[in-house]
């Protein structure tokens, strides 16, 4: 009876529907999800989650029997991730868009509460401490026990005076009670440590320091094990453009696991520091690109891998080891995530994600063999609504190989059909063969949609990646219009009837498809796209200073070495406007803290000047990501009715 319980239950408290014949509106793929961040209690009786109704973001904590145990309306707050912390409380996560006085500039601050489920009650996490303190969240959470209270150990950052940028505090590890909200010292740290490993009793076992060297304009990364009252070094490196990390503990307790720069291999790979000698061991496993499994404690259960279109596990916890094949092939050919378990893993929560699916949460019980579903993320969205996704790959004109996903609407031949091109953002970054609510959308109206993992992508070595690298506005674009012609000549699409919709990097590819190449694209819709990077590189130098890592990585894939290098006005769309010879669209969140709104706002005043067709819609009270469900499906209405218009689907 678990199924109908659960399934039932969860779809008569938090109103779920189901999706019906008809195609469903843009508002069904562009909404938020209905429910996310799915986690099972540790004694495996109680589920918490995050869940949307209307736009109306809630968080639900409901017991497997059926009752809800607590619940809470939190509006249109951006909640980021709720987590059980011990059997009586979930913490729960939410950030906004401000700025922290003599500290910091305006930025997305994450903050979180906790929640007694027993009792209903919210405290602040940290409430109240000694020290001067910022009650912000910049690291781990991780659940604990001070003897047999509950609690949650992470790093806060500690006042002292003056500004942040000239070093005058530190980022020390702190035991907050989760009914108190009191906030105790656990360990001292300086300006440069930036994450700790500590166990469930609040021993701390590891720490890592990164330091910008100005001297020499790199820096130090240092993984240190506490030894008694002291810290030794166990290994250091400066020569690697991108830094370890300090990914937490091996199954077993004995040793650290970080990822170091293989030279033969030119990739990362997990690597241990075994504790009792600070010995920096082998590699573990083979010499693959590889991602971590690590659960609330800081264990690292396994890895993850990309076996084709899908990514894999690779566990190191024997239980799992032996436990995951059976789950994993009960859904073949899918894409299967775990995202949640009992410490015993007698319960697990599985995602599960397939060409023809928007997605579904699983409960397994490993001990009874059952599979039960939970509910789905989009439950307005039919099999009928999910379009046909597949992987593809293309030579560019150099010859490199380029991966793209293609997506085709339902009930169409994949042939003479309209394109939209939708590059992902990052640009280290990655488009996959698993459910995507805006390509789902943007097909749902009737286009072909093609996501290229252009060069600088992370899909595939280090050395992919690292060719985007100075390739802004050239090969990493054209790798783009290439996949264009691959399908036009493969009568896949009408080359006649392209446009081209991204948001971040993908909207700087969407003004430079218009401003740096001609006769590709009929139109082109840009969400908060870079379009000055000359500017934008000039403002951030006067923020963080030029010897900062920031500033290194912007120099490194822009591919200058100054901010008066003439190259970044060749590849900047706002210094082109003159050249743009299809409509433009920005779309813009005003509370952009990682690509600035006035970005937008200067393409839109040099099209303006330039007397170029174009429009502008501001998202209020937007960010960077889309996070409010008001906003997501004007940005999505908007920017299809301004395709439709010039470049429809019939």
């Amino acid at each position: 009876m678990l199924k109908f319980l659960i399934r039932g239950a969860l779809a008569l408290a938090l109103g779920f529907g189901f999706g019906t014949a008809n195609a469903a509106p843009l508002e069904a793929y562009g909404s938020l999800p209905s429910i996310e961040s799915v986690v099972i209690s540790p004694d495996g009786s109680a589920l918490a989650l995050i869940v949307t109704i209307d736009d109306e973001r809630r968080i639900i904590v409901k017991s497997l029997s059926g009752p809800v145990l607590a619940s809470a309306v939190v509006g249109n707050r951006k909640v980021r991730n709720v987590q059980w912390a011990g059997a009586d409380h979930v913490v729960v996560e939410a950030s906004i868009t401000t700025e922290i006085k003599d500290t910091t500039y305006v930025d997305e601050q994450w903050q979180a509460v906790s929640l007694n489920v027993r009792t209903g009650h919210y405290i602040q996490l940290p409430d109240q401490a000694l020290d001067t303190l910022l009650n912000v969240v910049w690291g781990r959470l991780q659940p604990g026990a001070d003897g047999k209270k509950a609690v949650v150990y992470t790093p806060l950052y500690v006042t002292v005076a003056g500004n942040m940028q000239y070093k005058s505090g530190h980022m020390d590890l702190y035991k907050i009670d989760l009914d108190t909200g009191l906030a105790s010292r656990v360990q001292m740290g300086d300006n440069q440590t930036y994450g700790y490993l500590v166990r469930p009793d609040g021993a701390v076992v590891a720490k890592a320091s990164y330091k910008n060297n100005e001297a020499t304009n790199d820096a130090t990364w240092t993984l240190s094990l506490r030894r008694g009252s002291s810290w030794q070094e166990v290994d250091k490196t400066t020569d690697a453009r991108n830094t370890p990390e300090l990914w937490g503990m091996s199954p077993d307790g004995q040793s650290v696991i970080i990822d170091t720069w293989d030279k033969q291999n030119a990739l990362w790979r997990p690597t241990s520091v075994t504790l009792s000698d600070g010995k920096v061991g082998d590699y573990i496993g083979p010499p693959r690109k590889q991602g971590a499994q690590i659960d609330e404690q800081g264990v690292v259960l396994g890895f993850t891998y990309r076996n084709g279109e899908l990514v894999e596990y690779d566990f190191l916890e024997p239980r799992l080891k032996a436990l995951w094949p059976a789950y994993r092939n009960a859904f073949k050919g899918q894409q299967v995530w775990l995202t949640s378990w009992t410490p015993d893993f007698s319960k697990l929560i599985l995602f599960v994600t397939s060409s023809n699916s928007a997605g579904l949460y699983y409960i397994a019980d490993t001990k009874t063999k059952r599979v039960d579903p939970i509910g789905s993320p989009y439950p307005k969205l039919a099999p009928a609504d999910v379009a046909n996704v597949k992987l593809i790959e293309y030579k560019a004109a150099d010859g490199l190989t380029i991966q793209a996903v293609l997506t085709t609407p339902k009930g169409r031949a994949e042939a003479n059909l309209p394109l939209v091109v939708l590059p992902h953002g990052g640009p280290q970054g990655q488009d996959d063969v698993t459910f995507d609510w805006w390509a789902q959308a943007i097909a749902s109206r009737g286009y072909a949609v093609l996501q290229p993992n252009f060069r600088g992508s992370t899909n595939l070595d280090h050395a992919f990646m690292e060719a985007g690298n100075g390739e802004w506005g050239g090969k990493m674009q054209t790798d783009l219009s290439d996949g264009v012609a691959f399908l036009a000549k493969a009568g896949t699409v009408d080359p006649k009837r392209v446009c081209i919709f991204g948001g971040s990097y993908g909207g700087y590819a969407a003004l430079a498809g218009v401003a740096l190449q001609k006769g590709v694209y009929r139109c082109a819709v840009s969400l908060a796209g870079p379009s000055d990077l000359a500017g934008r590189l000039h403002d951030e130098i006067l923020k963080y200073g030029e010897k900062n890592g920031t500033i290194r990585y912007r120099k490194r894939v822009y591919g200058v070495q100054s901010e008066s290098d003439p190259k970044l006005k060749a590849i900047s769309p706002a210094l082109h406007a003159k050249d743009v010879e299809s409509p433009v669209m920005l779309i813009h969140g005003k509370d952009d803290t990682v690509v600035p709104f006035s970005e937008s706002q200067k393409m839109a005043s040099a099209l303006k000047a330039a007397g170029k067709p174009y429009e502008f819609v501001t998202l209020n009270g937007e960010d960077h990501w889309l996070s409010n469900g008001a906003t997501r499906k004007q940005m999505l209405t908007a920017g299809m009715a301004f395709i439709e218009k010039y470049n429809p689907p019939n």
